[in-house]
């Protein structure tokens, strides 16, 4: 493995950096030395030269005076000048002596340099000036008449120039050549700023190589936490203060990070035991089997034998669940007890210990036996309990393992116990509400007796069994008498208590393996499975009889009695299908109540005739409707926003025109299947409703339902699509539902169905969402945009508690799940605002608007 250091961008090493200073410092050094120098020589040289111009010039001034006391010519001048000269052979000095016009008339001219501009300038002004170029100085004095001078000179005055001295000196040779040698010189020296580096150098670095060794020792002895648990302070110093500081503070760093750091391992270790903590659909099932199984997972990361968690599960009782990976001796099941209660009692925040019950679970039951000492398990468990019950009861949870001995581990165990609670506290919860969920979408919730759906599935189950066993079995179809009068006189109050105790009554007289259902109002469905016609009518007469007899106090203390009507059909003998069987079944109770009521109906042949022909009939009219299309009409129904009332979406109905009334679709919806024409009546519809929203400009959403036979078509979608195509709709508008006992039927089917139409941009929805036993499962198999929540959840959850609990977790999970929900069978405002407080996107139903002709 490469070292971590070698990732880094590479940058120059402190040697040479030190080195490459003191050499850069100390060639410059030497430039500036070497430049100051020769300028300073410069400036000094130029100022002794020019102190010489002018002592020369006072000094021949001087003696011109004196000479010219004695009368010399101009000739003799000249060679008294020469040895000025002479004298400062080493300065490269020329004197010039320029004579006035009058005094070139007395004594002649000497044998000079023609006058410049300068020396005239002198000559006039009397000005003397001295002029010092880059190596050249040269003083011009003027000689001006004193009254001594005027015995000789008779034609100037006092004060009037009579010549001009002209001092030159020529110093560049001179200073060149001293530059030369200082040059020289220099050059011999230049070494040296080299070898002071390198010296300097050398011995710095060794200074720093031995301070940085130190420091980097001590930061390679920590690698982990277990390195901090055993690390000291070293004693040591470096040579320089600045990383002694450096030291001391990555001492106290050290110091500090014990306290606060956890290893890598040790996150590593959390992470893999908060993995196994994820909650996933399949662990709604049994919340016990969830929990054991989560503690085998985690043994796969460290050895914990025991888990327990304690609820709350009544007003003063509490359970204790002590999960075990194998089977616990004895001794160590009772040792395990004392020290959780132990426990419990030393935590002020609980107080529950005599009201609690013991479970214990066993994970793996080929494992080995669990046999630990009491002080053992003393010191391995690491537990936390809460002053109030949190999601599912919980109030408490700990766990067993070696780890806890561990400091680090122990601090990760101590932590993970919150989450853990919280996905135990959710496990049990999830399985007790889908149990109550499971319950209650089978069930009438005013009887608990199976709903309408169930019976259907349960008759259709029955039929097959039957057929595979070559029995018989009964449909008997009961309607209470009189029971409107009942419920308009006394209130819906007393009819529902009525009706739960009428139905009980029935129950207990029916045998043990007969299903009775409420099949809707005040009419019940009951299965008698293995029951010819004698059973059958025997098993009627038993609930006729019953009934009777019972007498039940109104609130007026009127006692009322209730009789009933029975209708019955045994299957083969009157029919071989399970809808005929309940129709026959059906007819002959609305005859029994024709007759007189408190009666059981019987079927004859003239009967099942009757019904038959009633259903041929139904079967000849919807056939005539392929040939009379325009009969068929699409019906919207529009699809309300709860968040402002706007309306951007319809469900698209079937209705058919006859004899001057529109007939819905539930009247003949289901023979249509049967008859396997659905799909043709589906595209008669569709086409037409596609028509309306083009002619409209309809941009909003079109619910369209999709009957079971259209999955096994392979071109349906294809020709749906090529329908929207036609009539410039887009697939995005158009959202395909599905009721959830299709759904269930037909679940291998749908799953491809359904992808396939979010691939060809359709959307798809469910309705009845809520009414079959595996809700939740479609959620995860469909790509599902909308459901629709179950009608009779919806119009029940202003007065019925656990309706609305049902609708309320149905919206927060599709919520979470960014699927849109609608809330059907609104029918009132009070159940508008119930499904507005519960969260519901949508609402559809009479309240909001009846299915019409136009789409708007």
């Amino acid at each position: 493995m490469k070292d971590k250091t070698s990732f880094l961008p590479q940058r120059l090493s402190l040697k040479i950096f030190i080195f490459s200073s003191l050499l850069g410092v100390s060639v410059i050094t030497f430039f500036l030395i070497f430049l100051i120098t020769t300028t300073t020589f410069q400036k000094a040289y130029i100022k002794q030269s020019n102190d010489i111009s002018q002592a020369i010039s006072s000094q021949i001034t001087a003696s011109l005076l004196q000479l010219m006391k004695k009368g010399w010519s101009m000739r003799e001048l000249e060679h008294f000048i020469q040895p000025f000269i002479s004298a400062n052979h080493d300065i490269p000095l020329k004197v010039t002596i320029y004579c006035s016009d009058p005094v070139k008339q007395l004594f002649g001219t000497i044998d000079t340099d023609v006058p410049d501009v300068v020396t005239d300038k002198v000559m006039q002004s009397g000005e003397s000036v001295s002029i010092e170029e880059k190596y050249s100085i040269r003083q011009v004095t003027a000689i001006k008449a004193k009254e001594k001078c005027l015995s000789c000179h008779i034609n100037v005055s006092v004060g009037e120039v009579m010549g001009v001295l002209d001092i030159y000196q020529d110093i560049g040779p001179v200073i060149s050549k001293i530059y030369k040698k200082f040059l020289i010189l220099f050059l011999l020296l230049s070494p040296l700023p080299f070898i002071v580096a390198v010296l300097i150098s050398r011995y710095s670095s060794k200074k720093i190589e031995n301070s940085t060794t130190l420091l980097q020792n001590n930061i390679k002895g920590i690698n982990s936490v277990q390195d901090l648990t055993t690390f000291e302070r070293s004693s040591d110093r470096t040579d320089f203060v600045e990383l002694n500081h450096i030291l001391s503070e990555f001492n106290l760093l050290a110091d500090k990070i014990k306290d606060i750091a956890i290893d890598k391992k040790l996150l590593e270790f959390e992470v893999s035991l908060l993995e196994k903590f994820i909650i996933t659909t399949e662990v709604v099932r049994d919340w016990k089997e969830h929990v054991s199984n989560l503690l085998i997972q985690v043994n796969t990361i460290m050895d914990a034998y025991a888990l327990f968690t304690i609820f709350k599960v009544g007003e003063e009782t509490y359970d204790l669940e002590i999960f075990w990976l194998g089977k616990p001796s004895p001794q160590t099941k009772k040792r395990f007890d004392d020290i959780v209660r132990k426990r419990i009692a030393e935590d002020p925040r609980v107080h529950f210990l005599t009201s609690i019950t013991v479970n214990h679970n066993i994970a793996d039951y080929l494992a080995p036996e669990i046999d630990i000492e009491e002080k053992s398990i003393d010191l391995q468990i690491k537990s936390i309990f809460l002053e109030s019950p949190q999601i599912g009861g919980v109030v408490g949870i700990g766990l067993q393992s070696i780890d806890s001995r561990d400091d680090g581990r122990s601090l990760v165990i101590e932590g993970i116990l919150t989450t853990l609670i919280n996905v135990v506290g959710s496990v049990k919860a999830i399985d007790k509400y889908t149990k109550d969920v499971e319950y209650y979408v089978t069930r009438d919730p005013l009887t608990n007796l199976y709903n309408q759906r169930v019976f259907w599935e349960l008759a259709g189950n029955e039929l097959v069994r039957t057929k595979r066993r070559n029995h018989k079995f009964a449909i008997l179809v009961i309607d209470l008498d009189n029971f409107k009068m009942i419920n308009d006189r006394y209130g819906h109050v007393f009819g529902d208590s009525f009706l739960q105790f009428f139905a009980r009554q029935i129950q207990d007289v029916l045998r043990d393996g007969d299903i009775l259902t409420r099949y809707g109002g005040d009419k019940f469905a009951a299965i008698l499975p293995e029951a010819d016609m004698d059973q059958a009518h025997a098993g009627a007469m038993r609930v006729l009889n019953a009934l009777k007899e019972v007498v039940i106090d109104a609130p007026d203390r009127t006692k009322l009695k209730a009789t009933v009507s029975i209708g019955l059909a045994i299957f083969p003998d009157h029919s071989k299908d399970v809808n005929s069987l309940f129709t026959i079944a059906d007819n002959l109770m609305s005859k029994a109540k024709k007759a007189g009521k408190n009666r059981v109906g019987i079927p004859t042949d003239a009967d099942i005739k009757e019904a038959l022909r009633a259903m041929e009939e139904r079967s000849l009219f919807i056939l005539n409707l392929l040939e009379n299309a325009e009969k068929i009409i699409p019906l919207f129904q529009p699809i309300m926003s709860i968040h402002d009332n706007s309306i951007h979406m319809h469900e698209l109905l079937m209705g058919i025109r006859h004899e001057g009334k529109i007939l819905p679709a539930s009247s003949f919806i289901e023979t249509a299947e049967k008859m396997g024409i659905i799909s043709q009546l589906d595209f008669i519809v569709m086409g037409k409703a596609f028509k309306e929203v083009r002619k409209k400009n309809y941009q909003g959403k079109l619910f369209v339902n999709l009957s079971p036979s259209s999955l096994i078509l392979s071109e349906y979608i294809n020709n749906v699509k090529q329908l929207a195509a036609d009539n410039k709709i887009s697939p995005s508008q158009i959202v395909f539902e599905i009721t959830e006992r299709e759904a269930v039927s037909n679940r291998v089917l749908l799953e491809k169905f359904s992808r396939d139409l979010k691939n060809e941009g359709f959307k798809f929805a469910i309705d009845d969402f809520g009414s079959g036993f595996s809700t939740f499962q479609y959620l995860k198999l469909f790509p599902v945009d909308f459901i629709k929540i179950e009608g009779e959840f919806i119009i029940n959850s202003p007065k019925k508690h656990m309706d609305k609990i049902f609708v309320k977790n149905i919206i927060s999970l599709a919520r979470d799940l960014k699927i849109k929900t609608i809330a059907e069978h609104i029918e009132t405002v009070e159940i508008l605002q119930m499904a507005q407080e519960l969260g519901a996107d949508y609402a559809q139903g009479y309240y909001i608007r009846k299915p019409g002709l136009e789409i708007q």
